[in-house]
């Protein structure tokens, strides 16, 4: 005679928290499928039997190619315990396959992030340790309070913190596995039991909307691959902005991937806890990402053949500020800053689309002051042409009447000439200079007007409400059209044909022309930026679950 090892899904038709709610769609599934579904696919399992008092549940079991019981009428009252139940469904599985059970596992189809490979895993460590019975527990060591004689005690002798407290566990209700012989003493808990600790998701159990909306955004979290690049020479803006969107999803399951990265891109995710690897091959990204999942490009320029292999893995692609070819096998392409003609449907460009960082969100744009008494000057991480120098020779004579606060990037090659050069001619008078700052949206408080190039900066100052002088550095930003048309930012030209005449010019027309500035301040559309990290990850979000339920309608 054969020793089998079943699984019992007990499934009652009625239920007080959420009615009928065996059958009730949770995220586009019968909640009783993801039991037999885990049950169905753990390999240690033998046979799979709902024991139920329902019609339409045995019906729906029945489709997934399940054995069901129906249940006796004297074992359907709500009063019933759950032990003579499994009892009955073993002996009449016995009695049908003329087979002997040996182990059984009791499966609660309340229980649905529960995975075949931690029911293969309990049920190696329940014969490993040649127990009777198995109980799913999750860790509750807390500090905890006990009603005795009509009065509430601590359950403790000392506060302590939590990591030193003696290990505390709750019962999950997912699974129970006992040996044949506890169920003819009319039990599935007894002799030597141990305990298996699942995570925490594993022991939502459903019993009531609350549950159930807890495990519906539990079964929808996302798998993100950020994939970045992030060195002295392209900046660190794109893991800046790719860690403030793996923030705001905090909660999914998130990782990244530095692709070409140096020691600070590494620093800064590690200091954030995300997972990572690193990288100098396209072949390991493509060989990291996994089906199903979203995976996220912030490397610029991405070529056709790249995208091409990300796609052969079923994998939801989104592109940010990418010109290259790659961006027309993307299924998402978002560009705040640089702007095509007659783009396609899927690429969507323009500021509403920018992710700022958290610390500006945390901060009041500035108010409107009357005359200028205070201008910022920072030309990026780089900043090749020099255009620190040129603008502070444009300011030299203001540098008695207004204070000017200078941000230099890591990657700036004249900083020595440009410290000798304000030693000299300012003398240390109204002027602060400030390298690789972690926290611009501070410097930009209290400023009245800024001069920067036409990276991402411009919404940084946009969002603080700062009247711009802007210089496109390269030919790549002269495309940021929001930088040369909005009447918020006067807009000089290109670094090679910017002089400090020039800049003077249009630095004495916007201190001296209060009515032009207030114009300008007033334009600056600072709600609508700040709005841009909801646009961006609500426009992910709705994109990637219609690809999914596209993906997942033959569940």
């Amino acid at each position: 005679m054969v020793h089998l090892i079943i699984a019992v899904i007990p499934a009652r038709g009625g239920s007080k928290g959420i009615l009928r709610k065996n059958l009730r769609l949770l995220s586009g599934v019968p909640l009783i499928s993801y039991s037999i579904r885990a049950a169905n696919e753990c390999e240690l399992v033998d046979e799979v039997l709902v024991t139920t008092d329902d019609e339409e549940i045995a019906d729906f079991a029945s489709s997934m190619e399940v054995l069901v019981r129906m249940r006796p009428s004297e074992l359907g009252a709500d009063n019933i315990p759950l032990d003579p139940v499994i009892v009955d469904a073993v002996e009449w599985f016995e009695k049908l396959s003329d087979s002997k059970v040996e182990i059984v596992i009791t499966i609660q189809p309340t229980s649905p992030l529960l995975v075949p490979s931690l029911l293969e895993e309990a049920l190696n460590s329940f014969t490993d340790k040649n127990c009777d019975s198995l109980i799913s527990v999750v860790d509750n060591t807390h500090l905890g309070w006990v009603e005795a004689s009509n009065e509430i005690l601590p359950d403790y002798d000392k506060r302590i913190n939590r990591q030193w407290l003696p290990k505390k566990f709750k019962e999950t209700g997912a699974f129970v596995i006992c040996k044949r012989h506890l169920l003819k003493e009319g039990k599935r808990i007894g002799g030597k039991t141990i305990v298996f600790e699942v995570p925490e998701e594993v022991a939502v159990d459903i019993d009531s909307p609350t549950d159930w909306l807890i495990c519906s955004a539990l079964l929808n979290r996302m798998k993100i691959g950020f994939i970045v690049t992030a060195n002295n020479e392209t900046g660190m803006g794109h893991l800046y902005r790719a860690l403030t969107l793996a923030d705001y999803w905090l909660g999914n399951d998130v990782f990244f991937v530095l692709y070409c990265s140096d020691e600070k891109a590494r620093n800064l995710v590690s200091s954030k806890g995300y997972r990572f690897i690193e990288t100098s091959s396209l072949n390991t990204i493509i060989n990291e990402v996994t089906s199903g999942q979203l995976v996220i490009n912030d490397l610029l320029d991405t070529d056709l053949e790249y995208i091409s292999e990300l796609k052969k893995k079923e994998v939801f692609v989104v592109n940010f500020e990418d010109l290259g070819s790659g961006s027309m096998k993307a299924d998402l392409v978002i560009n705040a800053l640089y702007e095509r003609f007659n783009p396609p449907n899927n690429h969507f460009y323009g500021f509403q689309y920018e992710c700022l960082r958290t610390d500006f969100l945390m901060r009041k744009p500035n108010e409107y002051s009357d005359r200028v008494k205070s201008i910022i000057v920072t030309f990026g991480g780089a900043d090749p042409a020099n255009l620190t120098r040129t603008t502070l020779e444009a300011l030299e004579h203001l540098k008695d009447s207004v204070r000017i606060r200078v941000i230099v990037g890591p990657a700036y090659r004249y900083k020595s000439e440009l410290q000798e050069y304000i030693d000299n001619i300012w003398q240390g008078r109204n002027i602060e200079v400030y390298e690789s700052v972690s926290n611009m949206a501070k410097m930009m408080e209290g400023i009245d007007l800024a001069i920067t190039s036409n990276g991402r900066t411009i919404y940084e100052l946009t969002s603080m409400k700062i009247p711009i002088i802007s210089v496109a550095q390269n030919d790549r930003e002269t495309m940021h059209l929001f930088a040369r048309y909005s009447e918020g930012i006067e807009y000089i030209g290109i670094a090679c044909s910017t002089t400090k005449e020039n800049l003077s010019q249009a630095l004495d027309k916007i201190i001296k022309d209060d009515k032009l500035r207030k114009t300008m301040y007033d334009a600056l559309p600072a709600k609508e930026v700040r709005r841009g990290i909801f646009n961006v990850t609500e426009l992910i979000e709705n994109e990637f679950r219609r690809w999914k339920n596209e993906r997942n309608l033959n569940w």
